[in-house]
């Protein structure tokens, strides 16, 4: 046979609810010989996989998954039990002449763990593909081998950085289930219906000429740039009004700004920067990327001039909803703006909730919270 091929498992042998086995493969012939016994759910051969690039699909009639980790090493995922690794060893390095996959039903779900099990309901929760490929690889062993780390290590400094790792991507692995919110303000009339109309391709929101149509908060939901996001867009924010229809919707609209993770700030450009845009631009949190939207500017080629103080923000973007001017800034700013940085596919992520919180109480007071039996819990 041209070429060779090594099989590893990396977990402890006996049952579990998930067995990792490293596969090491050199040459032409070994590499058809696992792309036969691996059908991707995608088509795609594991041979022609990037780095990093993970496939889920059937391995003679059973769910794995199947991660490259480098040129030629592949992770195989695949549900507990020495069995399972076995067939798969046997399969890869045996002399005859492979068999194509088969597809069956999917296997008894029973043995999974608790862990495994709180994963799989985030995991159901995922909106793209991007945010569900994170939690399947938590779920296919990624979070679990981390707390076994985490469980037979006796350094504390070392521990303690295991756990920063980890848990610094809370705010992302929330994410991955929930969506990125985005506050929508400005003052009344500034045309903040008409972009987010433009934004997300059809009329969801209501767009009149008269200021302060919008009383209440209209949320909806797009994918931009492989991640989900939450646009909101709400009431007018005028600085007194009467009206106390509008006072409620203007209160809502000031709570959605506190407790937001991103904001576009719209400006009517035909009325230039005013001390009301300068009053809204401060009351968004510091650390919220903020893009202030320069807009209409379809109406008129001598708009008012932008202020210095606007520099305060993230971004500026010139927009107009009539022409479109702008929203393809906007689009790849958003996701660019609030996903800054990703994890590597095989590094831990906090995505179980009840566990990212014990994990937090333990760093925040490790003499009074015991790391073992947290871990006990969930291993």
């Amino acid at each position: 046979m041209n070429g060779e091929t090594n099989v590893t498992q990396l977990t402890a042998p006996g049952r579990g609810a998930v067995a990792v086995t490293r596969v090491n493969i050199t040459g032409q012939e070994t590499c058809d010989r696992f792309d036969s016994c691996f059908r991707a759910a995608n088509g795609m051969l594991p041979s022609q996989a990037a780095v990093g690039r993970i496939l889920y699909g059937m391995w003679d009639g059973e769910d794995v998954v199947v991660v490259r980790v480098s040129d030629n090493d592949w992770e195989v995922h695949c549900h507990g039990g020495d069995a399972a690794v076995e067939r798969i060893s046997r399969q890869l390095t045996s002399t005859d002449r492979p068999s194509d996959p088969v597809l069956t039903e999917y296997p008894d779900k029973a043995t999974e763990g608790r862990l495994e099990r709180a994963i799989l309901e985030q995991l159901l929760k995922c909106r793209t593909r991007s945010t569900a490929s994170f939690l399947l690889a938590q779920y296919n062993g990624v979070l679990r081998r981390y707390l076994t780390t985490l469980s037979i290590q006796e350094d504390a400094d070392e521990t303690a950085a295991l756990l920063h790792n980890c848990l610094r991507w809370r705010a992302f692995a929330t994410h991955l289930m929930t969506p990125w919110r985005v506050a929508v303000i400005g003052q009344p009339n500034a045309g903040k219906s008409s972009l987010l109309n433009a934004i997300i391709g059809y009329e969801r929101s209501i767009v009149f000429d008269q200021p302060g149509t919008t009383r209440d908060l209209v949320e909806v939901e797009v994918i931009l740039g492989g991640w989900p996001f939450l646009l909101v867009d709400t009431a007018g924010i005028r600085q007194e009004t009467s009206n106390d229809i509008e006072t409620v919707g203007v209160e809502s609209a000031r709570n959605c700004v506190a407790n937001c993770d991103a904001c576009l700030l719209v400006v009517d450009s035909q009325n230039g920067w005013t001390d009301a845009d300068a009053e809204l631009l401060g009351a968004v949190p510091s650390a919220c990327p903020t893009a202030i939207l320069w807009n209409k500017t379809d109406l008129s080629r001598d708009n008012p001039a932008p202020s210095p103080e606007m520099a305060a923000a993230t971004r500026i973007v010139e927009t107009s909803a009539i022409d479109g001017a702008g929203i393809e800034d906007v689009v790849n700013w958003l996701p660019a703006a609030v996903v800054p940085a990703t994890p590597e596919a095989t590094e831990a992520l906090p995505v179980v909730e009840l566990l990212a919180a014990q994990l937090t109480a333990f760093m925040d007071n490790p003499s009074g919270v015991s790391l073992q039996e947290i871990l006990d819990e969930w291993l």
